[in-house]
């Protein structure tokens, strides 16, 4: 009896082996499609597909990606961290839309109060200047030479202005980044509030 029941388990395993049997087909190095019962290690980094006794496609393998698509996908990724990272940051810093509209306002309102300062110091800077060009002109009016020193400070304050001037221009753009700026983030956070 064990040995008929042997002989049954052998002869339904030998049944089931060719049904089960598969085929690999690949291309070779020429572009020929290949059928084999495996792929062999050079071609399977080009991908291939496995078939079953009957020639249908049961799986497909895809080639092994390169190095530009490699690099494509690891960029791809890191951009999407960078994005989470950012939504987070947003999300945590403002909860609504009227949150974000309040930092921007603080923001505006402190860049515009340097620029205020910055011009109440050209205004200073200005007097000065007045006060030594008609300190130098009473000088050339009684007949002597102006002193180096006034024309020195007349240099140095004309310096001064023009770089609080190149400031404020500065600051003037740094308002438009800042409107630019928050619009990107308030369309964002439209976005994902909504979610």
């Amino acid at each position: 009896m064990l040995r008929s029941f042997c002989l049954i388990v052998v002869a339904t395993v030998g049944l089931s082996l060719p049904a089960q049997a598969q085929l690999y087909r690949y291309l070779d190095e020429n572009g020929v499609t290949v059928l084999d019962s495996r792929v062999p290690a050079e071609y399977v980094k080009h991908g291939y597909e496995v078939l079953d006794s009957h020639g249908r496609v049961v799986d497909t393998v895809a080639a092994a990606p390169t190095p530009k698509e490699l690099a494509e996908v690891r960029a791809a990724r890191a951009e999407q961290e960078r994005q989470l990272q950012e939504d987070k940051t947003l999300l945590r810093l403002y909860s609504s839309v009227p949150d974000l509209k309040r930092a921007r306002g603080r923001q505006l309102e402190q860049i515009e109060n340097l620029i205020a300062a910055t011009r109440t110091n050209i205004a200073v800077l200005q007097g000065q200047r007045e006060e030594l060009q008609s300190r130098a002109a009473a000088q050339q009016r009684a007949g002597r030479e102006v002193e180096e020193s006034i024309l020195l400070e007349i240099t140095h304050v004309d310096a001064e202005m023009d770089r609080l001037e190149r400031l404020i221009a500065a600051k003037q753009q740094e308002i438009e980044a800042v409107h630019a700026t928050f619009e990107q983030r308030r369309a964002r956070l439209e976005q994902l509030l909504k979610r």
